[in-house]
């Protein structure tokens, strides 16, 4: 009888193999988290000051500590609940990874990468204001950011057809819950998510020429 044979390769350990360019955004991420959870009081102040929050009509505005620009890609440190962070987290590693591959290790690489996902965020909020019909909201999540990384990493892994493979169902997938949105409130940006998708999409084969390493 014969005897599969393990690869005798030593395998290397995931974090070590992890981006610098995906750690300089997941530390700050969970950093973030772990102060709200830990220090309440800090983590209050994180809150108030990188929300993303827009007042309904009538009602004053919400008080930001650092600025009413700030929360544009601040909001991508506010998260809501454990759930919340770990799938954008997951998404973080899964996507990033091969974007963060494709601009290279150099510094102007990472540099790029972390341009790249500050981008998407904003569009991401940006959309979010400009489809909420001026009525409150209030926005928080890396989700903005990963979605940019979606298109991103299927530009990355398979040219075109991947990015669309990737970035067209997720954008389906948010239509449909705006327009469910119309008939029973959903705590989701949806908005804010399209608005990544289609920056990752449209930036990254720009930034690319611009940051990889030749």
């Amino acid at each position: 009888m014969s005897v599969p044979q393990r690869d005798a390769r030593p395998r290397e350990p995931i974090f070590n193999a992890m981006p610098v360019a995906v750690l300089i955004v997941a530390i700050p991420i969970i950093a973030s988290q772990l102060v709200q959870w830990l220090l309440p009081g800090m983590g209050r102040w994180i809150f108030d000051a990188a929300v993303l929050a827009q007042p309904g009509p009538g009602q004053a505005p919400y008080a930001q500590p650092l600025g009413p620009y700030f929360p544009y890609i601040g909001h991508v440190l506010v998260h809501f609940g454990g759930l919340h962070i770990g799938m954008n987290l997951a998404i973080l590693v899964s996507m990033g990874r091969p974007v963060a591959g494709a601009f290279g290790p150099s510094p102007s690489g990472i540099a790029g990468f972390v341009l790249l996902f500050i981008l998407c965020s904003i569009a991401g909020a940006l959309a979010q204001v400009a489809l909420s019909g001026g009525e409150a909201m209030m926005m928080g999540g890396a989700s903005t950011g990963v979605s940019g990384l979606m298109a991103a990493g299927g530009w990355a892994m398979g040219g075109y057809r991947g990015m669309l493979r990737y970035a067209l169902p997720w954008v389906a997938i948010n239509l449909a819950l705006g327009l469910a949105g119309m008939a029973w409130p959903i705590p989701i940006g949806w908005a804010a998510h399209i608005g990544g998708v289609v920056a990752g999409a449209i930036l990254f084969p720009l930034m690319l020429p611009l940051f990889q390493r030749r």
